[in-house]
């Protein structure tokens, strides 16, 4: 406990003296220099702002690796297999290290909170703005970690203890999913009325990007009203327009504050903050580039067939199967066992032949309506969907499917800068918001907004007549899983609207001795275990988890 008060009293006062005002706020100061700088209300922040970087790594395996975007190749012995497997563990040290670094966060932001007068100066207020929204987004994703979703019971479920003073010593129970929730909307809305200096960039937060959080923020608690009145906000504001189509496959390429879509970011520095060529960052686990990362996690094969029905579909651009002979086709299909088969194939036109038994068969194709076809082939007694590919290698069977969404920033093979918000999840918001409000039509023109920007041709767009057996509301779920995979949405996504989460495809999550092919909504796996070393440091205070 006492080595807990202490790192937690180091932090405050590292805050008050972290960097030069003209310095990143994303780099970090050596502790000599350090002692060296009074404090102030931008010193303070820029550390906070610092802290994102740790705190942001076990973020995205925690909210991404659940997910069914994702298929690991191999089993490891870091804490994050257990994330991935839905293996809940009351001492996994990813969590607990996520857990640390949000309340390390909310410490640093309630320094100012607590010490600053709003009123005083533009600059104070400014600094007060954005930390209203660091506790608010990091309050935010706490809460649905370790909280069930909103719409399960928000007055009686708990999610994590209200920390708003600077005591390092105060120690708290859990509130409920409502109380915390309540925190965050009062604390962005303050927030909205304190900012005053809009030349910051988009690694820093701003009036746009507090409506931004506030949309998302309403629209898990069911307000689908306040969510579309937020959305439309950033939307009508003009200040962000959507990345061409063209430069799509370029998506992490540049910089954070380059890309016009980008409302909020966690910015990564070139080179500084690029430890070991880039082997311990996220994009390392995605894929191998130029003999860096580990390339151990792939894309699913549910999101696969997603993407790839239709060819044009920009999104696959960040998608890259490592070919193995450049000079033989495959029709990859999924197993009764969940283990990838193939056949080898030849294409003729829009044909692709094979031989079974001597005999030649052709694969089944069917129209996706926009002049492309959708392949299948009936084998082991039942048809089944084919991806066909040039021969790919592999890993303990399962198919090379590298993710470069989390890769390539400023030509650094994994440097990457998480995305906290972004343009087209406001328009997804909206969309949402309006399917919930029975809006149909004003739904779909966001859904198709978004389509059309991925390069999807006309065919492929989403009309009140063309839907058939899906909702409004699965066409929107669709297409927040094209458009926001590995971005820490899709999880939350499954669960907050009572849906099951379908990870029977393979991967190692179904190896093992009782391995979850589906996670209904419902299930005590949806939210974390409270760290065992919490609840020890808190004497008992913090309750477990069911």
């Amino acid at each position: 406990m006492k080595k807990s008060i202490y790192l937690i009293a180091s932090l405050i006062a590292l805050s008050f003296t972290s960097c030069d005002l003209d310095y990143e706020p994303y780099s970090s100061l050596s502790d000599s220099k350090l002692d060296q700088i009074e404090g102030s209300s931008e010193n303070i922040t820029a550390g906070n702002y610092s802290l994102l970087k740790p705190w942001v790594e076990n973020w995205h395996r925690i909210t991404e690796y659940p997910s069914d975007n994702v298929a690991l190749s191999g089993s490891t012995t870091d804490a994050f297999m257990n994330n991935y497997n839905y293996n809940r563990l009351v001492n996994n040290g990813r969590v607990n290290t996520y857990y640390s670094y949000s309340f390390k966060i909310i410490a640093g932001t309630n320094v100012i909170l607590s010490k600053i007068k709003e009123g005083v100066n533009k600059t104070d207020d400014q600094m007060i703005a954005e930390n209203l929204y660091l506790r608010s987004m990091v309050y935010f994703y706490l809460t649905n970690v370790f909280g069930r979703p909103y719409n399960q019971g928000a007055t009686t479920n708990l999610a994590v203890p209200l920390k708003l003073s600077s005591d390092p010593l105060e120690n708290l129970p859990r509130n409920t999913v409502k109380e915390v929730y309540d925190q965050i909307v009062n604390d962005l809305l303050k927030a909205e009325t304190l900012f005053n200096n809009e030349s910051r960039n988009k690694i820093y937060a701003s009036k746009q990007s507090t409506y931004a959080l506030l949309s998302r923020v309403y629209l898990y608690m069911g307000e689908n009203a306040k969510a579309k009145e937020y959305a439309d906000k950033v939307i009508e504001g003009g200040e962000f327009s959507l990345i061409t189509t063209a430069n799509y496959k370029n998506f992490t390429a540049s910089k954070p504050e380059d890309n016009p879509e980008n409302i909020f970011s966690i910015k990564f520095l070139k080179d500084t903050d690029y430890p070991d060529g880039g082997w311990y960052t996220i994009g390392s686990m995605y894929a191998d580039i130029n003999g860096s990362g580990w390339g151990e996690m792939y894309a699913s094969r549910s999101y696969l067939e997603l993407v790839r029905k239709y060819p044009e579909d920009v999104r696959y651009s960040l998608i890259t199967p490592v070919v193995s002979n450049e000079n033989e086709l495959h029709a990859y299909y999924v197993k009764d066992d969940y283990k990838y088969g193939s056949v080898v194939v030849t294409k003729s036109g829009t044909d692709y032949n094979y031989t079974e038994s001597g005999a030649t068969k052709t694969l089944i194709k069917k129209s996706n309506g926009a002049g492309s076809f959708q392949y299948s082939i009936n084998i082991e007694g039942k048809e089944r969907t084919v991806l066909v590919d040039k021969k790919l290698a592999d890993r303990n069977g399962y198919l090379k499917y590298y993710i470069l969404k989390c890769s390539g920033q400023e030509g650094q093979a994994h440097l990457w800068s998480p995305v906290i918000s972004r343009l087209s999840e406001i328009y997804l918001i909206r969309a949402e918001a309006n399917a919930k409000l029975g809006n149909t039509t004003a739904a779909l023109a966001d859904v198709n907004i978004i389509r059309s920007r991925a390069g999807i041709p006309a065919a492929g767009l989403w009309t009140a007549s063309n839907l058939g057996s899906l909702s409004v509301l699965d066409v929107v779920m669709q297409e927040r899983q094209l458009e926001l995979a590995w971005e820490g949405h899709r999880k939350f996504d499954v669960y907050r609207n009572g849906l099951t989460m379908d990870r029977r495809y393979p991967g190692t999550h179904l190896s093992g001795s009782n391995p979850l092919y589906t996670i209904p909504a419902t299930a005590n796996e949806v939210i974390e275990y409270i760290p065992e070393q919490q609840i020890i440091v808190s004497k008992g205070v913090l309750v477990q988890n069911p």
